[in-house]
């Protein structure tokens, strides 16, 4: 399993649409807006794109440029794994 740090995890769980890994995969417009980011964790805008980087280089998603307005990051499946891997951990 990839290392995810808090923010990382936090981030994840923003952009689910579902609380299932099933009907979760099967969404294409599972994503989360750097502007969710930076006020789901109080962080900043600095904070919120590099926070996109890593979790990119990662390969949890993809990040785009919402046409200037604010990043925008897309979970991949393994970012859908991961996060619900995490969340049946913490529920045992």
């Amino acid at each position: 399993m990839t290392n995810l740090t808090a923010n990382e995890v936090a981030a994840l769980k923003i952009c689910l649409n579902y609380d299932n890994r099933a009907s979760q995969l099967s969404d294409n417009f599972s994503n989360g807006g750097q502007y969710e980011f930076m006020t789901g964790l109080k962080i900043n805008r600095h904070a919120a794109a590099q926070l996109i980087g890593s979790l990119e280089a990662k390969g949890m998603g993809n990040g785009d440029d919402n046409d200037g307005n604010g990043h925008i990051f897309w979970l991949s499946e393994k970012g859908v794994n991961a996060i619900f891997d995490i969340i049946d951990a913490e529920q045992k």
